[in-house]
């Protein structure tokens, strides 16, 4: 949907699988800031695996949440009223391909029939996107994007119930790329790490050129810690957040042998997409950024540099300049950057 870009502020929100973040993002002179943020998160999940927003396998229940999300903009007291809104990634079905070139009338037509052989639902089911990523006189390559029309309804009714003035739902992925161009056009792998599921997406020239997703999150790396430990999760939460990697040497266990059959996961499938796309493109992924909640931890980019050999970054909005704000949210900003991330990237939209 077309938004006003002469709004002064705008509302960010990110439901994630055992979070829900929003983020202010008003205009100011020379650049935008975050004027206001809130974070709810649900621990619950740790002891009752159902016990979750959402997930793959768990669908969003639109009155819970809204309830959730209307308690917290209380809280934060956030006034905006445009409000844009994520959609998981792990809801989206992403695809590159290549056409020959046709002129866009004719190209609308056509990228309906090209869906139906890479999208494993029934074109009626779906709200279908796609974006032109590049553009010669022979060919076009472009990405489809598709999400299922039920998890799109649910959102829209999540954000009525909450009184919340919906102006666009995207998904993720495209979000934090859009935001991330800004600052880099080479190739970059991008691991988001949630409570409950971990997204690997390929960006380059600003633009989502392969998404892929895997249910295990942080809440998982907190499960094996808590079992190596015999500990209560949600204390295992406490010792992951605060000591990372370094936990061994307060609890005299190696961090790196525990979480390894975790992290392998993630850096094989990591690993996959960064091949998978040079055999593409014949480009070289050079940096990997990770953003999540799941990724706030201490040592993780040290991990991923060794396994994949690449340099790799905990990074956000505002590591990155991309957004400003306030001197007094300074303390926080190093705890909360990597987690306010998509909902930064929603807020600042309509700016860009």
């Amino acid at each position: 949907m077309i938004l006003k870009v002469f709004k002064n502020s705008f509302l960010g929100i990110d439901i994630g699988t055992t979070s829900i973040k929003v983020v202010e993002i008003s205009r100011k002179v020379g650049g935008i800031e975050m004027t206001g943020y809130g974070i709810l998160e649900k621990y619950g999940h740790l002891e009752r695996i159902n016990d979750a927003v959402q997930t793959p396998n768990l669908k969003l229940l639109e009155e819970t949440t809204a309830l959730l999300l209307k308690d917290l903009l209380k809280k934060s007291k956030i006034k905006s009223q445009e409000v844009l809104m994520s959609l998981p990634n792990f809801l989206g079905f992403t695809a590159m391909v290549e056409m020959p070139y046709m002129p866009l009338k004719d190209l609308k037509k056509a990228i309906k029939f090209q869906a139906e052989q890479y999208i494993p639902m029934p074109i009626k089911d779906i709200t279908l996107d796609w974006q032109i990523l590049e553009e010669t006189p022979q060919k076009i390559t472009l990405i489809l994007i598709a999400v299922p029309v039920e998890s799109i309804q649910r959102y829209i009714k999540t954000a009525e119930l909450a009184k919340l003035n919906l102006k666009s739902l995207e998904l993720e992925a495209t979000a934090v790329c859009r935001l991330f161009g800004l600052k880099e056009k080479k190739p970059i792998l991008i691991i988001d790490i949630g409570g409950r599921a971990t997204s690997l997406m390929i960006m380059d020239e600003g633009k989502l050129r392969s998404l892929f997703c895997l249910e295990l999150g942080g809440g998982d790396f907190t499960q094996i810690i808590a079992n190596a430990l015999s500990i209560n999760p949600l204390r295992a939460e406490q010792l992951k957040k605060v000591y990372g990697f370094n936990l061994n040497l307060q609890e005299g266990i190696d961090l790196f042998k525990v979480l390894d059959p975790l992290l392998e996961r993630v850096s094989r499938e990591g690993e996959k997409a960064i091949n998978s796309y040079f055999l593409k493109t014949k480009r070289k992924v050079e940096k990997i950024f990770l953003i999540g909640g799941g990724a706030n931890m201490i040592g993780i980019d040290n991990y991923f540099a060794h396994r994949l050999g690449i340099p790799t970054f905990m990074v956000d909005p505002f590591t990155l300049q991309l957004i400003d704000y306030r001197p007094d949210l300074a303390p926080v900003i190093k705890e909360i950057g990597t987690t306010l991330t998509v909902a930064c990237a929603l807020g600042a939209k309509s700016f860009l």
